[in-house]
């Protein structure tokens, strides 16, 4: 690890000596975690995880070409404090890129890349990220993907009244690899570009930033099981790994007061393509909801109150029951200076099939500090 860092930090220096200096940011955040474990037939216990949720570090810069045009580039990588990935990986590759920026006509970059339908996410996920990214509404929608071989073009901001439009695309290849998991993201189907794409549009203004976005033949999970970490779960199973079509909107509302409301709605369903496994051909669709809220408390602005439900619905052709999983959390945020703060949460989750039920509740405090 210590190599690792060292070679970082050389290349920065080497860079910034023919070049611009990079940025060097990250963001550590770890909490202690109670999950308790309902298990089916063993023993229930009571457990207590240390979880690096979102932890990552990055490099990233530019080097103007000429008046309009700029090369860009990013290197970022998600670090686990506590025992790593598995007990293994303690740096996984999150958005690599490079690319150029044109001033009048937006920004054309490849590398492995959030999805624009991902990214509409951290507009209104009041809580991206918590226990180790699994109460985040990765644990139960589709939808959140970062896609190897991709092509993605950014466009500049349109100002339309008194907020500007943006859009984004993204085009990917499989290469001929099929549908499957890689590390830190996905691979699609297919050998040309453009098999699997995502696109979306984005108006953001002071007080209200909408947003609409379409996933095409995008690999991600189905019957997500959100942070039940149960060694024998009541509800047999996992989740479907599949390329999905998703159609998500999301909106937003700051108000004067330090109250900012948000929702999102999604529809997925399987697009059959090239790696789908046999159990995806048995899904319909799944509908997604999400309703959250925070408060910046106007007398003690170091405070902040969060709020957030969510709920995924998924029908089968098969004419087995609908797999069903609610989330709901509370939270509280405490700023200990611009760059750190502390925090606690409280949350439920709730899976049912048919007459099961698994019900899994988390209790915890943390530490994030961003630089």
């Amino acid at each position: 690890m210590k190599t690792q860092i060292a070679t970082a930090i050389a290349i920065s220096l080497l860079a910034g000596s023919a070049v611009a200096a990079p940025t060097f940011y990250g963001e550590f955040d770890v909490s202690l975690d109670y999950l308790p474990e309902n298990n089916a037939s063993r023993a229930d216990r009571d457990v207590v995880e240390l979880n690096s949720n979102n932890s990552f570090i990055g490099l990233k810069g530019d080097e103007k070409i000429s008046d309009r045009l700029t090369a860009v580039y990013q290197a970022e990588f998600t670090v686990y404090v506590d025992d790593g990935e598995n007990g293994t990986d303690t740096f996984v590759p999150r958005n690599l890129s490079l690319g150029l920026k044109d001033t009048q006509f937006g920004t054309l970059k490849v590398g492995k890349i959030d999805t624009p339908v991902k990214q509409l996410s951290s507009v209104v996920d009041t809580f991206n990220n918590y226990i180790d990214n699994k109460a985040d509404i990765t644990g139960i929608f589709s939808g959140e993907n970062r896609i190897d071989n991709s092509l993605v073009y950014e466009s500049p901001g349109i100002t339309l009244g008194a907020g500007q439009l943006k859009a984004s695309a993204l085009l990917a290849t499989g290469e001929a690899e099929g549908i499957k998991k890689s590390k830190g993201g996905a691979k699609v189907a297919g050998r040309g570009l453009g098999d699997a794409w995502s696109a979306s549009l984005l108006y953001d203004a002071k007080n209200v930033i909408v947003g609409l976005g379409y996933d095409k033949a995008i690999p991600g999970n189905f019957l997500g099981r959100g942070f039940n970490n149960a060694a024998e779960p009541e509800i047999p199973g996992g989740s479907i790994f599949a390329a999905s079509n998703t159609i998500r909107a999301i909106g937003r509302i700051n108000l004067d007061n330090g109250l900012a409301l948000k929702a999102l709605y999604q529809n997925s369903e399987v697009e059959r393509a090239e790696g789908n496994p046999g159990r995806a051909a048995d899904i319909d669709d799944a509908n997604g909801w999400l309703v959250g809220a925070e408060y910046n408390l106007p007398a003690a602005k170091a405070w902040t109150l969060k709020a957030q439900y969510s709920n995924n619905s998924t029908a089968f052709k098969t004419g087995e029951a609908d797999f069903d999983a609610q989330q709901i959390l509370l939270g509280v945020d405490y700023a200990l200076s611009k760059q750190v703060k502390a925090y606690g949460h409280a949350g439920y989750l709730t899976l049912e099939q048919g007459n099961k039920e698994d019900k899994q509740p988390v209790l915890g405090t943390g530490l994030e500090f961003k630089f």
